[in-house]
């Protein structure tokens, strides 16, 4: 998805073009009128500017504003992991130009007359030239694909929201010029050029502190007779986003090999103890002890859900609910409870947590997976903190892949605050947690949320047990 906060959520082409001073790689000719204005042309005035006894015409040579601007490129790094890595998504493509905030500022000249002696400005106004709805998003999300990264949500917005990383795109800087009528020998035709600054910001969640934080320039250079007019912003874009992919730290964020990754934890040796069930109880006639088990898990900027896994004390929930913390706070009843983040695996969207569970009992694990059509009970703390231990029931609609990931689909009522909850089937086991719920423009649910298998979750922190 790509936001754009002064396009009203597109990115659109607004542009102008005003007539200023003509540029010319020849000669050009100058002189004043009878107002006193500057005049300038590829060929002198009738009269020779005499008569108007406001001074002589003068011949001379300029040359353009954005003469052979050249970026230094970075070869694209490809992915080696298989399952392409962690899901990135787009988020937002904010303006950020250097002059006046991007209003009225000139990015470039629109060529035209012989050997591209006249011009007028093209000036900034609002929105990004030729890059219309989709069509940035699209083109980073080319690039990236094209070197074997996982990257979502260009095809839908809800499906971005369940990726793991989330790329923020700033626009610095853009230049860019066209003429149609370039001279190249016995050639003659049009052509352009375009140059683009980009900031990149990538998080896990958008509250989270930057994995990364760095620059990329990007050029495109059809200067030439037969030269493509259209289209060169993006073709920039797509340089600035081979040259992003050709920076290491960036690179090494999403491989898995940043030292920041490795050190954001200290994983311990933990052994827990989960216990498995036979399918002999259910839902109704165990939901006491059931409910007593999901715990509510709070951060600075919010709260979630999740699941008492282990008796001593370990709880799953997701790892977009803790984000980078390592300590968060556990409600039991009404008491707060401080916890420690033990692990987190941000491609699985699993944390694990340690804290002293005051003798409340942990989840027994299913078995077996549930199939299309099967009940299934969704409890967690949706939207408020008195909600919690809140109970849905829906079925089990469809087993999906979602960005690479193996997922449950569920039409059960999914809303913020249950993610990382869990959720039970008939007989009263653990089979999944939540991970999202999509929603319309309204926030209302489109009944299409998802689940984190149990298996996976449990695989994500190394569980093991009976």
């Amino acid at each position: 998805m790509v936001r754009l906060s002064k396009t009203y959520g597109r990115l659109l082409f607004v542009a102008s073009m005003v007539c200023t001073a003509a540029l010319a790689h020849a000669g050009a000719y100058k002189w004043k009128d009878a107002q006193g204005n500057w005049q300038f042309s590829d060929t002198p005035p009738p009269t020779g500017g005499a008569s108007d006894g406001r001074g002589d015409v003068q011949q001379v040579a300029l040359s353009n504003d954005f003469a052979d601007v050249k970026v230094a490129n970075k070869p694209p790094i490809a992915n080696t992991r298989r399952n392409g890595g962690p899901s990135i998504a787009l988020d937002n493509f904010t303006l950020r130009l250097d002059v006046a905030n991007g209003n009225n500022t000139n990015i470039g000249r629109a060529f035209s007359g012989k050997n591209c002696a006249q011009s007028t400005g093209v000036q900034w106004e609002d929105g990004i030239v030729d890059l219309k709805g989709k069509v940035a998003e699209q083109t980073v999300a080319e690039r990236f694909r094209n070197f074997g990264y996982s990257f979502a949500g260009v095809e839908s917005e809800n499906i971005a929201a369940l990726a793991t990383l989330h790329l923020d795109a700033e626009l610095l800087a853009m230049k860019m010029d066209t003429c149609d009528s370039i001279s190249m020998g016995n050639a003659l035709g049009p052509g352009s050029r375009a140059y683009i600054k980009i900031r990149w910001t990538l998080r896990r969640n958008v509250a989270d502190e930057p994995l990364f934080r760095g620059i990329s320039v990007g050029a495109f250079d059809a200067w030439h007779p037969g030269g493509m007019t259209k289209g060169v912003i993006l073709k920039a874009l797509g340089n600035a986003t081979d040259n992003l992919l050709g920076d290491h730290a960036f690179v090494d964020i999403l491989t898995g090999t940043s030292p920041e990754r490795a050190s954001a934890f200290n994983p311990v040796d933990v052994k827990l103890v989960v216990v498995r069930g036979d399918g002999g109880g259910t839902f109704r006639g165990n939901s006491e002890s059931l409910l007593r088990s999901a715990v509510t898990v709070r951060t600075a900027r919010g709260h979630g859900s999740g699941v008492l896994i282990d008796a001593s004390g370990y709880a799953l929930t997701n790892a977009h609910v803790v984000g980078s913390n390592t300590q968060v706070q556990v409600m039991l009843d009404d008491e707060m409870v401080d916890a420690r983040v033990v692990r987190s695996d941000s491609r699985v969207d699993v944390a694990l947590l340690q804290f002293e569970p005051k003798g409340r009992p942990a989840a027994i694990i299913s078995r077996s997976e549930p199939r299309p059509g099967d009940p299934l009970y969704v409890v967690g703390t949706p939207l408020d903190l008195k909600l919690s231990h809140s109970v849905t029931q829906g079925i089990l609609s469809a087993v999906r892949e979602v960005n690479g990931a193996r997922l449950y689909q569920t039409d059960a009522a999914v809303n913020p605050g249950n993610s990382g909850g869990p959720v039970f089937n008939d007989t009263g086991e653990l089979v999944a947690l939540s991970v999202s719920g999509l929603v319309n423009a309204d926030g209302a649910s489109l009944n299409v949320n998802y689940l984190i298998p149990i298996s996976r979750a449990l695989a994500a922190v190394g569980a093991n047990g009976d």
